[in-house]
């Protein structure tokens, strides 16, 4: 697996802006939705890959303690000049070695980032770990269904098959390149519930996406956010359509 650190840290200085895209800002809404009905009583909020800290703020905004953990150079130093107050911490390195304490955080969040880890059962067991009883582990991740879909929707029939049979992708931007898990739904809530977690619930988030391509699922938005972004969440609500979503948001809680 080629890491995924100098590609995040060259995408760093203008991550945020890479976030206006209308289907990211899409995909974003409806985690943020989820995520906000799953936040604990009280804090930590531990947030495992937190790149730039976009999600900080909101955190923060709500009145919770935030534990980010990053290890890109470039993500680093964006979060650090953020200066997001003493109500966030920032660890420097990764999530499959950061050392923090069992049983400590109300919420773990690893949004886009357990795919690049070199085990993503192994690292989510580590996550389930530094949630305390009845909190909450919340993961979202590139699908694989939904990626080969796209390829052969693109033409790109080779790429599709390779992808299906090594479950691995790859992100280019900027002249960097890294590797990533690709996982299925039922891969996920495997690992879930072998993290010892339950009420386990796999979602797909913009399952329009594969289908209608990136430039005409922004076409849609454009014209209308709301109505699409409510058809979205319908889609969804159903569990046969989560491999069909671009990202798999999965959820689960430590009893």
């Amino acid at each position: 697996m080629r890491p995924s650190q100098a590609l995040y840290s060259a995408l760093a200085p203008a991550y945020r802006e890479h976030f206006e895209v209308a289907h990211r800002r899409a995909y974003d809404a409806l985690a943020w939705k989820r995520v906000r009905c799953m936040l604990p009583e009280r804090g930590p909020v531990i947030d495992a890959g937190c790149g730039v800290g976009r999600w900080v703020p909101r955190l923060l905004g709500l009145g919770y303690e935030v534990i980010g953990i990053e290890q890109a150079p470039g993500m680093i130093d964006q979060a650090r000049r953020a200066g997001y107050g003493p109500g966030f911490t920032l660890i420097e390195g990764s999530m499959e070695t950061a050392g923090l304490p069992d049983a400590s955080a109300g919420l773990v969040l690893a949004l886009g980032s357990l795919q690049y880890t070199a085990d993503p059962a192994a690292t989510l067991r580590r996550l389930a770990g530094w949630v305390r009883p009845g909190g909450t582990v919340v993961v979202l991740v590139d699908s694989l269904v939904a990626l080969v879909i796209e390829l052969l929707r693109d033409g790109r029939t080779e790429e599709a098959v390779e992808r299906l049979r090594t479950r691995v992708g790859c992100w280019t931007v900027a002249g960097h390149d890294a590797e990533m898990h690709l996982l299925d739904a039922a891969r996920l809530r495997q690992a879930f519930e072998g993290a010892g977690l339950r009420d386990v619930e796999v979602v797909g988030l913009l399952s329009t996406a594969a289908p209608l391509g990136c430039e005409r699922l922004n076409e849609r938005l454009a014209q209308d956010w709301d109505g699409h972004l409510e058809l979205e969440r319908e889609l969804s609500a159903h569990p046969v359509l989560a491999d069909v979503g671009k990202q798999l948001l999965a959820t689960g809680r430590k009893t």
